[in-house]
């Protein structure tokens, strides 16, 4: 394997997140930071200048979005010579990155593969194996967080799309990776403790039963509505079966909103943002859109 280098976006952090990067950061050649932040954690700042000496500080002094940010961490390793760049949240810490760096080293040609990827797990500290292996099997899609980016093939294949700003940037570029037969390698024994959304516990409207519920707020819903659309139009008659449009639109505005409807709280905003999603791809409006 070659040099690698590592990068994450942070967004209004919280202290904690110090851990998560702290997984990774000194078992990489170079850790490069992108703050989207709108309000700056000075103190958590200060603490990752100080523990990191591979680090490189960029701050955008607003957000800029996931996928602007990728793609300046993407341009500045390739300028600083590394062929393989780490993509991470934020919110996700590695359990077993010497593992991950054990598997990469047995691919002596790596020329068709555009990125490896790694199990991210709501709770994958408890899902650790005694004896992990490096088997691998092939994914259509994954999501940034615990990439190992190819960059000799990043502006071959699209880089990040910058006007869906924030969500499905990751599934856009694993379709792009896909429409030139490039491979998406998953080690299943590679772990990431990842949050996707927030977890509520939540009662039928009808049934009264009691369900634990992954939920996103309505600016989150918004985007992901939006660029869903935009997935299933751009790639659907293609892959037919990963994002044909009746099937994306089935998730969105049938699954979704009666989810929404039986369970969720804040019910208007939520459907309002959905359909506000619907009628911005319609009309061609993209980037950074604040629903409130």
């Amino acid at each position: 394997m070659f040099k690698i280098a590592a990068s994450v976006v942070l967004y209004n952090p919280e202290d904690k997140i110090f851990n998560n990067i702290k997984s990774y950061a000194n078992k990489v050649d170079k850790l490069i930071v992108i703050d989207n932040s709108t309000t700056h954690n000075l103190d958590l700042i200060k603490n990752i200048n100080q523990s990191f000496d591979n680090l490189i500080y960029i701050n955008n002094n607003t957000n800029i979005g996931i996928a602007t940010a990728l793609n300046i961490a993407c341009d500045k390793a390739i300028e600083l010579g590394y062929d393989w760049i780490l993509t991470m949240d934020q919110d996700s810490e590695f359990i077993n990155f010497n593992h991950y760096k054990t598997c990469l080293l047995n691919f002596n040609n790596t020329d068709n593969i555009a990125l490896f990827a790694a199990n991210t797990l709501y709770n994958a500290k408890e899902h650790l194996p005694s004896n992990p292996t490096c088997n691998y099997e092939e994914k259509f899609i994954v999501i940034t967080s615990g990439n190992f980016l190819n960059l000799k093939l990043f502006n071959q294949i699209g880089r990040f799309e910058d006007k869906l700003f924030i969500d499905l940037v990751d599934y856009d570029y694993c379709f792009k990776a896909q429409e030139k037969n490039y491979k998406i390698l998953y080690f299943k024994d590679v772990l990431v403790e990842h949050n996707l959304g927030s977890l509520f516990e939540r009662r039928n409207l009808i049934t009264k039963k009691i369900k634990i519920k992954t939920e996103h707020n309505p600016q989150r819903i918004y985007y992901f509505a939006r660029n869903y659309l935009y997935i299933a139009s751009k790639y659907g008659k293609k892959f037919s079966k990963e994002a044909s449009i009746f099937k994306i639109i089935n998730i969105l505005f049938i699954h979704e909103v009666t989810k929404i409807i039986f369970y969720e709280d804040n019910k208007f905003k939520k459907i309002y943002a959905k359909f506000l999603g619907l009628y911005h791809f319609l009309v061609g409006k993209y980037g950074k859109h604040n629903i409130y």
